[in-house]
């Protein structure tokens, strides 16, 4: 596990089991943006440490969707430091649990399902809705991203131009579409990512694979174009 600054109160978690976690720096305390898998949660409590920060430090805790490897220590980490969970208002049935989760297509979909944890609820304590704002950051905005799930959202630091986009995007060997057998509609997500690349930001922090730095917004128009 490592922690490194990307952006001035900006710091990325990486180093574990499933995807990034994010941490971000307000006056009155921290957001924690993203929870990776449900094995994660003693090194997300390192990571705060190593910035010379408490568990209860962490004020905010933002899922931006409700796939597992994003939520999956939501729940131990609020009983920890007593922070309120955000979920756009379009996530929150399949987070509480009331909605089944959408199983995985592909013919390998199946097998994917099968090693995945059964579906859990988690008490939402604050439903966010498109142009939101959380005060972290210089300005957390909500921006609504749908296709990976109805209810995905990125954040846009316009004070410190970055983005963290969740699984709008991957940077794995390259740029990449969120995994289709695992997103809702993907017209859709194409959709969002042409949205967020018209914002200007200099960083860009997905949910897997490497933060993109330097110039970001451009660098993801002209990547879109290519399956425009």
């Amino acid at each position: 596990m490592s922690v490194n600054e990307i952006a001035r109160g900006v710091y990325a978690i990486s180093g574990l089991k499933t995807g990034r976690c994010y941490i971000v720096e307000g006056d009155d305390g921290l957001a924690l943006i993203d929870t990776s898998t449900a094995d994660a949660t003693t090194r997300i409590v390192a990571a705060v440490a190593s910035i010379g920060r408490r568990p209860d430090d962490i004020k905010t805790i933002v899922g931006t969707h409700y796939h597992f490897d994003h939520v999956g220590n939501v729940g131990k980490l609020v009983e920890m430091s007593g922070a309120e969970f955000c979920v756009h208002e379009s996530d929150v049935p399949y987070v509480e649990g009331r909605t089944p989760w959408r199983p995985a297509t592909s013919p390998i979909g199946g097998v994917v399902d099968r090693f995945a944890p059964k579906q859990f609820s988690l008490k939402v304590d604050r439903v966010l809705r498109d142009g939101d704002s959380l005060p972290f950051g210089g300005g957390l905005q909500v921006i609504h991203a749908p296709g990976h799930t109805p209810g995905h959202i990125a954040l846009y630091a316009k004070e410190r131009r970055a983005l963290f986009a969740g699984d709008s995007l991957m940077n794995i060997a390259g740029l990449r579409l969120p995994i289709a057998m695992s997103s809702h509609d993907m017209k859709q997500a194409r959709a969002s990512i042409r949205k967020l690349a018209a914002l200007d930001f200099d960083v860009a922090l997905p949910g897997h694979g490497r933060p993109i730095i330097g110039h970001a917004s451009e660098k993801i128009a002209e990547w879109s174009k290519k399956w425009l």
